[in-house]
């Protein structure tokens, strides 16, 4: 089989450039760290949170996105605007009886 070149992924440069990245690819070093950075204080919307999964139909989800982009707000957004208040109002419900 003559002429058979070989597959690369990158087209073939000069050779005295390849010898250059070569050697570079065997001296590199990572920077020195410096001073830690102070940690700032997490924002209450930056920190980690808990997710979990709303099943809902089909059709159910074809309202939620119709008043999604009614309103131009994420569903996030309409979930927590929805959600929230009805929590804390049976919490408070609760609390009463």
């Amino acid at each position: 089989m003559a002429n058979v070149t070989p597959n690369r992924r990158r087209p073939t440069m000069d050779p005295e450039l390849e010898k250059r990245i070569e050697q570079f690819g065997h001296e590199a070093a990572t920077v020195p760290e410096t001073q830690p950075i102070p940690a700032t204080p997490a924002s209450a919307s930056s920190r980690a949170t808990v997710g979990f999964n709303f099943k809902m139909t089909p059709e159910d989800h074809r309202k939620l996105k119709a008043l999604c982009a009614r309103e131009e707000r994420s569903i996030q957004y309409m979930l927590n605007k929805i959600v929230w208040p009805t929590v804390e109002s049976m919490i408070g419900n609760a609390e009463r009886n």
